[in-house]
C-alpha cells in the first residue's frame, strides 16, 4: 500500500509539473525566425507625408513591414486588412511599440500622398514608404524580398512576406501569407510586444 501511495504521489508531482510548465511557459512563435538576425541597410525612402526616411531608423519600435502596392488587386488589400485587424486588438501600450509599413514596389505611381490615402482605409497609425526603384529594390533586398516588374502596368508580383524588425533595426523573423492570414502573426504579437 506505501508504494502504491508513493507512485501516485509521483505521478501527481509529473502532471502538477507538466500543468505548471504548459500554463507558464512562454508559448512558441509562429513564423520563420532568421537564424541570425541582420542589421537593415540604411536606404533613403520617402514617408507619406512626404518627409524624408530611411530603413534602418526605427525610432525604437518594433515594425512589421510588407512590400506592395495601391494597385494590388488581392494579396495586399486582404494582408493590410489582416494587419488592421490585429492592430485594433493591441492595447495602447503595444501600439506604441509598434509600427505598421508598407513599403510601395510601384514608385512611379504610389506617391506619399497616394499612399497616405491607400493606408487610411486600414488604419491611420500604419505608414507608408515610396522612394526611387533603385533605393526600392535596395529596401527589398535587405529584407530578403523581391517585386518582378514588367507586363501589364499596374500588374507586379511581389513577395508576400511580412517582416519583424526589432526596436534595434534588426530583421529577425518573417511571417508568410499563409501565417499572416491564418491568424498566426496576431497571435503573436503580444508576446512579441513584451
Amino acid at each position: 500500500m506505501r508504494a502504491l501511495t508513493v507512485l501516485l504521489l509521483a505521478l501527481a508531482a509529473v502532471l502538477g509539473g507538466v500543468l505548471a510548465y504548459r500554463t507558464y511557459a512562454p508559448a512558441a512563435l509562429h513564423g520563420s525566425a532568421l537564424n541570425t538576425p541582420h542589421a537593415l541597410s540604411r536606404v533613403a525612402l520617402i514617408r507619406d507625408d512626404g518627409q524624408p526616411a530611411n530603413l534602418a531608423d526605427s525610432g525604437g519600435k518594433r515594425r512589421l513591414i510588407f512590400f506592395g502596392y495601391t494597385r494590388c488587386p488581392d494579396v495586399c488589400p486582404a494582408t493590410l486588412g489582416v494587419l488592421a485587424r490585429a492592430w485594433d486588438t493591441l492595447d495602447a501600450e503595444q501600439k506604441s511599440k509598434l509600427e505598421v509599413q508598407l513599403v510601395s514596389v510601384d514608385p512611379a505611381f504610389d506617391r506619399p500622398a497616394v499612399l497616405r490615402h491607400y493606408l487610411n482605409a486600414f488604419s491611420s497609425a500604419f505608414r507608408g514608404f515610396t522612394g526611387t526603384q533603385t533605393d526600392i529594390q535596395a529596401a527589398e533586398k535587405s529584407l530578403y524580398m523581391y517585386a518582378a516588374r514588367g507586363g501589364t502596368p499596374g500588374t507586379l508580383i511581389h513577395g508576400d512576406g511580412v517582416a519583424l524588425i526589432d526596436e534595434h533595426s534588426r530583421f529577425v523573423r518573417v511571417y508568410d501569407n499563409q501565417a499572416v492570414t491564418a491568424g498566426e502573426l496576431a497571435a503573436d504579437l503580444p508576446k512579441l510586444l513584451r
